[in-house]
């Protein structure tokens, strides 16, 4: 173990350190969405198809919406487990109804992140899921963040 006899150097590394970090952007702490998903994630997209969107937060209850193109598809306040150290989460499901580019969105009213992906018709022979009628809430919300209409 080494000792220091002048503590100011060790003060001043570590306040250059965190100037750094500063300097770097690095996110804030009071950031409060810290990951967005897709599940499954990382396949192709498919009309039709049944898919968890997740938001994980960083503080305990928070209320967050999700939203399609500009479009809200769900909202949901996110939970953590006080016995598992995880992260709360909040998720909705998602079943596109068109094909082409989808910007998924989730806002919890202080930050907002995005997932952009290509939808595909849905496959020759299948049977797709059908979309859930917009959610209760989303209306309300829309013309609170005057993302849509009613």
């Amino acid at each position: 173990m080494t000792t220091h006899s002048r503590p100011g150097h060790r003060i001043g590394w570590g306040l250059t350190g965190l100037a750094a970090t500063v300097a770097t952007g690095a996110p804030a702490a009071s950031a409060d969405i810290v990951a967005f998903t897709i599940n499954p994630a990382g396949q192709t997209y498919y009309v039709g198809t049944y898919y968890v969107l997740s938001a994980t937060t960083s503080y305990g209850t928070e209320f967050v919406s999700f939203y399609d193109n500009g479009v809200c598809i769900g909202s949901n306040i996110s939970k953590g487990n006080p016995e598992i150290p995880l992260a709360p989460v909040a998720g909705v499901s998602w079943i596109p109804s068109t094909a082409g580019r989808h910007v998924l969105t989730t806002n919890d009213g202080k930050n907002t992140m995005a997932i952009t992906l290509d939808v595909q018709p849905a496959p020759g022979g299948s049977t797709p899921d059908t979309p859930r009628p917009r959610p209760i809430g989303c209306s309300q919300i829309d013309r609170l963040l005057n993302t849509g209409s009613s």
